[in-house]
């Protein structure tokens, strides 16, 4: 199965020990002068290249193929193989829906259920075991993968960073919370339902079992995302699973403040989660009748089990009560979580993404009908601006303020944490757009603005995304984003409005400019929380 996939989600980089360089010549590749590198890993050789000075590594299995009986199961041990593998290209992305609108220049590659892979860009030297920074892609849990060209880690490796993207199981295929799993778990005694995260883990122990290999640093792993990989991040830094196998984290636009379902069953209860229901409606509409048949399950064509109807509810993870033991806010709250140095932050503009997401701004003012006139008169929407203002409150609702309110935890638990507010706005889009969508800062984080994509960059913005690529880079080194002749960006205080704020060609350090709406967001959010 191939697709055209389109560019807003991830990236990667490398380094590699000249005493595990089994051997290197030239070849050509591409029409380009490229020298082999072959190096070991636990369970085997593998051959990448040096492309344009940077050791490239792609397509390497961390798990074995989640595919027939291991679908729906925890990640299992890559089998080791004989002789060399090729590591020069992709592994196929994970499976995923197609997109319903062009979002931009794009590339093809293949789609497979067999599609734990991850990438690495290594420098070409370096003294000492150099800082990793493993990128988690977007996409909503629906689509995205490590192989987008944006994420390409060679910006990274100049800074002497191994940069390592992941693909992880999507839609269906990374959660699916059936009640079939629900017994096959208990018989088992695996984690079950949340299979996405339960691939990013695996992967976090991939690099912590191998990255050496590379000459990278096991004790100094940075994990980031943007949007649903933001998400991700947020959710690792909670979950006792991943405990250890990072020691700082990053997430852009990652969001918050929702409350997850949940499939801990509830005392006195024996009728499925409203989520288990759910799958369990869609099993039955495919055919497969009896309710614990999980082979019949697991036979089901890929490209069923993919589809996904608009309207339909998101893939999202879910409470289990061991891959997430409880809400991410609530361990956020209780310092149940990571305490590693954080930075984050969110973009001026998140409500962008209505665009992509039909009848999401109703749906949001619907559950909050109990709330909505404080709501109204906090935006002054009134007239004709009532529903921009509004669409402004879903996007600082969405991801501003739950952005904020993760700092301000992290900083109350003794952690360094960094927050900045994103509101660059590209050359070729200036007088065009209202501020900075989700996901414009990605190509610039990655310092890829010259790569071919939606959002409008190039090499009038080089600036901008050299500095940011020198703050994510120094944060991965060190654990502060400060160094260097970068401007100075202050360390976010328990109770502080402290933030870096990026704008057109400038980052300046500021207080909050949006903080008086944003606690006001805060106190709704944690009424709803108490009223369950």
């Amino acid at each position: 199965m191939r697709r055209v996939f389109q560019i807003p989600f991830s990236s990667v980089s490398r380094f590699l020990l000249p005493c595990l360089l089994l051997s290197s010549w030239p070849s050509k590749v591409t029409g380009q002068e490229s020298t082999l590198l072959e190096i070991r890993i636990d369970t085997g050789a593998i051959q990448g290249e040096v492309r344009k000075g940077v050791k490239v590594f792609l397509g390497i299995p961390y798990a074995a193929p989640p595919v027939g009986s291991l679908r729906w199961r925890s990640p299992k041990p890559v089998a080791a193989w004989e002789g060399l593998r090729n590591a020069r290209h992709f592994g196929p992305d994970c499976m995923q829906i197609s997109m319903s609108r062009a979002l931009g220049p794009g590339y093809t590659n293949p789609t497979s259920e067999n599609c734990l892979y991850l990438n690495i860009w290594q420098p070409a030297s370096t003294p000492k075991p150099a800082p990793v920074m493993v990128w988690i892609h977007g996409g909503a849990w629906l689509m995205g993968a490590g192989s987008l060209p944006i994420y390409d880690g060679t910006a990274f490796t100049r800074q002497g960073i191994i940069l390592v993207t992941i693909n992880y199981r999507l839609g269906r295929f990374g959660t699916f919370p059936h009640p079939a799993l629900r017994k096959e778990s208990q018989r088992t005694g695996e984690p079950w339902a949340n299979y996405g995260l339960l691939d990013q883990i695996a992967a976090l122990r991939w690099v912590q079992k191998n990255i050496t290999a590379f000459g990278g640093d096991p004790g100094n792993v940075t994990i980031f995302g943007e949007s649903a990989g933001g998400r991700s991040v947020n959710m690792l830094l909670t979950s006792p699973l991943a405990h250890g196998l990072f020691q700082k984290a990053i997430a852009q636009s990652g969001g918050g403040q929702n409350i997850l379902e949940s499939i801990i069953p509830t005392e006195g209860s024996h009728s499925p989660s409203p989520v288990e229901a759910r799958t369990l409606a869609w099993s039955r509409a495919q055919g497969v009748l009896d309710e614990n048949d999980m082979d019949a399950l697991r036979r089901l064509p890929a490209d069923v089990v993919v589809r996904y109807r608009p309207g339909e509810p998101l893939p999202t993870p879910v409470i289990d009560g061991r891959i997430l033991p409880m809400q991410v806010d609530d361990a956020m709250m209780s310092g149940t979580h990571a305490n590693v140095p954080y930075l984050t932050g969110a973009n001026t503009f998140e409500q962008s993404l209505l665009e992509w997401m039909p009848g999401a701004l109703e749906k949001a003012v619907t559950a909050q009908k109990a709330n909505f006139l404080q709501i109204m008169n906090l935006y002054n929407a009134t007239g004709p601006q009532r529903t921009e203002r509004l669409e402004k409150w879903w996007g600082e609702a969405g991801y501003v303020a739950p952005s904020r309110f993760y700092a301000h935890q992290m900083a109350q638990s003794g952690n360094p944490v960094w927050l900045y507010r994103f509101g660059y706005i590209p050359h070729a889009k200036r007088g065009k757009v209202k501020g900075a969508g989700h996901g414009t800062d990605e190509g610039l984080v990655f310092h890829n603005e010259t790569q071919s994509n939606r959002y409008g960059y190039g090499p009038a913005d080089t600036a901008m995304a050299e500095m940011l690529n020198r703050y994510w880079a120094q944060f991965a080194r060190t654990g502060d984003p400060n160094g260097g002749m970068l401007p100075p960006w202050p360390r976010l205080t328990p109770e502080g409005e402290n933030l870096m704020e990026f704008g057109d060609d400038s980052a300046r350090p500021a207080s909050d400019p949006a903080a008086f709406r944003l606690n006001v967001l805060d106190r709704l959010f944690l009424e709803r929380m108490k009223g369950g």
